[in-house]
């Protein structure tokens, strides 16, 4: 059996803003397994980051908080560890790779110097020689062809592929058990997204570690992904492996997103028509219905949904598959 090495339980994380408290993520669980990369996928503000986020123990407090639940490392309950503890784990044994990678290296340092400094932090055995070879080396791995010249440039003059790459050679550098990549291919070409996923692959093979990718593109997921947890307004929604997930969808969210992706008619050469939309907006955190958080959106809503018997449940449907909704689809 995989060797289980992250478990999110009941995770409540809340806000505190001039209008009052929001809750951004409601009771959200999932698991991480050795060599295996979970896929949390949803619109923009359904709390994947923020998730993200409360892994690393990096919620600006105040105004964030972990109201509730635990995040279990290896058994450990990285809520309960002290902040200096959590500092020598963040980054050596949990890394995360963030959005942009224009805005998360230091523009005045060079590339070297910023993966130096993360080996300086975790590695201090290693002399000041043996950290620039490590750094030459991390770059090598990640494919940016002149490493030994590449060191010592600063991000402006890289382009967007090379800095995520750069941005991946900082994370791993430390060979972490657990990588989050948040939103990692964000900004780059189709041509540059897909050399990145396949790295990510690659380093996974190699390394064994266990990934959490955060994305809203499914192309992604079904690229990349073992297992799917689908977020909607700071709850999961829904949560299967891959392939049962885009082959039969359970919950009417999951299923418009997956029908929104574009597809190509081979026969006509072309792409087949308009493309189906969700109807409607995400409802406001301030101003949750009643009831099912889709039910303002949802093509099957029904009495039941609109708050009489309060918010559906995740519930386990088939082994390993779990929906949250009063009429899961057939």
């Amino acid at each position: 059996m995989t060797e289980k090495i992250l478990e999110v339980k009941d995770l409540v994380v809340e806000f505190k803003t001039d209008r009052g408290k929001i809750t951004a993520v409601n009771g959200v669980n999932f698991e991480v397994f050795k060599g295996k990369t979970l896929g949390i996928v949803g619109e923009s503000g359904s709390g994947k980051s923020v998730t993200a986020l409360s892994i690393m123990r990096l919620i600006p407090s105040p105004p964030g908080n972990v109201a509730g639940g635990t995040i279990s490392y290896r058994g450990k309950n990285v809520l309960d560890i002290p902040l200096d503890q959590m500092r020598t784990i963040r980054g050596n044994e949990i890394a995360m790779i963030f959005q942009e990678p224009m805005t998360s290296l230091n523009p005045v340092f060079t590339v070297g110097n910023q993966i130096e400094e993360v080996l300086e932090l975790h590695q201090p055995e290693l002399d000041r020689d043996q950290r620039k070879e490590k750094a030459i080396e991390m770059l090598r791995l990640v494919g940016i062809p002149s490493p030994e010249n590449r060191v010592g440039e600063y991000p402006h003059q890289l382009s967007g592929g090379m800095r995520q790459r750069v941005m991946i050679a900082m994370s791993l550098a430390c060979e972490p058990d657990i990588l989050i990549a948040d939103e990692p291919t964000t900004a780059l070409d189709v041509t540059i997204q897909a050399q990145i996923l396949e790295l990510m692959n690659k380093l996974q093979r190699e390394m064994g570690m266990g990934i959490v990718m955060i994305t809203h593109d499914l192309g992604v997921v079904a690229e990349t992904c073992d297992d799917v947890a689908v977020m909607y307004c700071g709850q999961i929604v829904e949560q299967s492996d891959v392939k049962t997930l885009f082959n039969n969808p359970k919950h009417p969210y999951t299923k418009g997103l997956i029908d929104s992706i574009p597809s190509f008619d081979s026969t006509t050469g072309g792409a087949k028509g308009r493309l189906p939309t969700i109807e409607g907006m995400v409802p406001s955190l301030f101003d949750l219905p009643e009831g099912c958080n889709f039910q303002n959106r949802c093509k099957s809503v029904t009495e039941k949904c609109r708050g009489p018997h309060g918010e559906p449940k995740l519930t386990e449907i088939n082994p390993g598959e779990f929906v949250r909704c009063f009429h899961p689809l057939s």
